[in-house]
C-alpha cells in the first residue's frame, strides 16, 4: 500500500508540472477575422458624393439657361392661345387703294385675344387705309383736336367718302363730327379698345379717331363679306 501511496503522489507532480508549461506558451487562438474591424470599402461613398454633386451641377445649369434666355424679338409675350397676335406690331398699317363707294355702318367687337372695329363699306370694290398711333387725331377740315379716352391714340383713315357726303345725301350722315360710335363708358370694360370717335370725310376719305388703353400691337386689313356685297377695313387692338 505504500508503495502505491508513492505511485499516486509522482502521478500528480507530474501533473502539475504540465499544467504550468501550457500556461507559459504563446496564444495559440487564432485573430479575429479582418471583416470585423476593417471599414467598409470606400468607393460606394465617393460615388454617391459624385451623383449629388452632378445633380447640382445639372440643377444650376438649368437655372442659368431659364435667368439668361433672351426674350422675344417683340419684347412680349402673348397670352396662351393668342399666337395671332405674336407679329402685330405699333408701326403704321398702311394700304393704298381709294374707293367711291361709301362707309354706311361702324362696328365693334371683343374677341379672345383682340378688340375689333369694322368699317362696312357698300359693294365690293377695294379701298385703302391708314392706321397709325399719333399723339392726337384731329378733325377734317377744322383741325380741332379730338381727344380720346385710354392711354394711346389710334388715327384711322378709311380711303372711302362717308355716307352722306360726297354725292351720297340720299341717304342719312354716317354721323357728326366728334360724334361716339359706342358710350366710353361701355368700352371702359373692354381688354383694348377705349373710344371711337368720327373725325369728318373730307376729298373721298374719312378718318377715325380710336382710343386704345395704351400703345398696344395692332394690324389693320381689308376684307369682302361676299353674302352682304360688302368690303370690310378691319382694325385690330391686340389685348396685350
Amino acid at each position: 500500500m505504500r508503495a502505491a501511496a508513492i505511485a499516486a503522489v509522482a502521478v500528480l507532480a507530474l501533473t502539475a508540472c504540465g499544467g504550468g508549461a501550457d500556461q507559459g506558451a504563446p496564444d495559440s487562438t487564432p485573430a479575429s477575422p479582418t471583416t470585423t474591424t476593417a471599414s467598409p470599402p470606400p468607393t460606394t461613398t465617393t460615388e454617391t458624393a459624385t451623383e449629388t454633386e452632378t445633380a447640382t451641377e445639372t440643377r444650376t445649369e438649368t437655372r442659368t439657361e431659364t435667368e439668361t434666355a433672351p426674350p422675344p424679338d417683340n419684347g412680349r409675350t402673348a397670352p396662351a392661345g393668342c399666337e395671332v397676335t405674336e407679329n402685330w406690331t405699333l408701326r403704321p398699317d398702311v394700304e393704298q387703294g381709294r374707293s367711291g363707294q361709301p362707309i354706311y355702318q361702324v362696328r365693334a367687337g371683343r374677341h379672345e385675344c383682340y378688340d375689333r372695329v369694322v368699317f362696312d363699306i357698300r359693294g365690293r370694290a377695294g379701298t385703302g387705309f391708314d392706321v397709325r398711333y399719333v399723339p392726337r387725331v384731329h378733325a377734317e377740315g377744322s383741325g380741332e383736336p379730338l381727344p380720346v379716352a385710354g392711354g394711346a391714340a389710334l388715327k384711322a383713315v378709311v380711303r372711302s367718302p362717308a355716307q352722306g357726303t360726297g354725292g351720297q345725301s340720299e341717304r342719312p350722315p354716317l354721323a357728326t363730327t366728334g360724334a361716339h360710335f359706342f358710350a366710353e363708358r361701355h368700352l371702359a370694360a373692354w381688354d383694348a379698345l377705349r373710344s371711337v370717335r368720327y373725325a369728318g370725310s373730307f376729298e373721298g376719305q374719312t378718318t377715325f379717331a380710336l382710343g386704345a388703353r395704351e400703345k398696344l400691337p395692332m394690324r389693320a386689313f381689308t376684307l369682302v363679306d361676299e353674302q352682304r356685297g360688302v368690303r370690310q377695313v378691319v382694325v385690330d387692338i391686340a389685348h396685350h
